[in-house]
């Protein structure tokens, strides 16, 4: 079997929403995909494509030729986190595969899989390759006074992340409530409040510094990189 397993949520994607103020001007969701594609190690890393079918056909976008794809119909983040949950956890991996949860709008830096695997040799729970720059203020100031370092990276504790991140299968399942809990009559889910319950519950979440993927939205690109240029 595969040391990650990627299960990469996807949604119909209306031409509107590419002038989207809150997207960096040099966005475009099918370059993403192919960015994601292009830096991963097939020998390390399998994927699965998540699709929402809620407000469009698949046959209808970029994905059509795409072979593992688990079609849904959800219309909704949070509805279509939680099917995307309930499907990883019907699977039997063993309890060493990291689980890595991935939405339509990331890049990703070449050899991120390695980092992620890099990641797990520390004893934490979670790991998320986005450095996300709002958790650079004196609120966090207790969670950012200790960096750690692995053999490829520095790492930072952090409180929280968005929907995408990486977990071990064995965790996932004992974590299966919280994940669940935090998106059942949320829209979009509460992440920010999942993290907080699991780092009280002692589950520690860790991001790559400087990040090795970021959210795609103009105001929350992770800091210190030129993500243009991986597109």
């Amino acid at each position: 079997m595969k040391k990650i397993e990627v299960f990469l949520r996807h949604c119909y994607y209306s031409h509107l929403q590419y002038s989207s103020n809150n997207r960096p001007s040099w966005w475009d969701k099918e370059k993403v995909f192919e960015n994601f594609k292009r830096t991963l190690n097939p020998e390390t890393t399998n994927y699965t494509i998540i699709y929402d079918k809620h407000h469009g056909e698949r046959e209808n976008t970029f994905l059509k030729n795409e072979e593992n794809v688990y079609e849904i119909d959800c219309g909704k983040e949070s509805l279509s986190f939680i099917e995307t949950l309930d499907y990883i956890i019907s699977q039997d991996f063993e309890n060493d595969t990291i689980i890595y949860f991935l939405e339509d709008d990331y890049i990703h830096r070449p050899n991120w899989d390695k980092i992620l695997i890099d990641g797990f040799t520390l004893p934490v729970e979670y790991v998320t390759l986005y450095d996300h720059g709002d958790k650079y203020q004196e609120m966090y100031k207790d969670f950012m006074t200790k960096v750690l370092r692995t053999e490829l990276s520095h790492w930072m504790p952090t409180p929280s992340t968005t929907n995408t991140f990486a977990v071990k299968f064995k965790t996932l399942k004992e974590d299966y409530i919280i994940q669940k809990k935090w998106s059942v009559g949320y829209e979009p889910s509460a992440d920010h409040a999942k993290f907080i319950e699991l780092n009280q519950k002692g589950k520690n979440l860790i991001s790559s510094i400087p990040g090795y993927s970021t959210h795609c939205q103009k105001e929350f690109l992770a800091p210190c990189i030129d993500w243009e240029k991986y597109l």
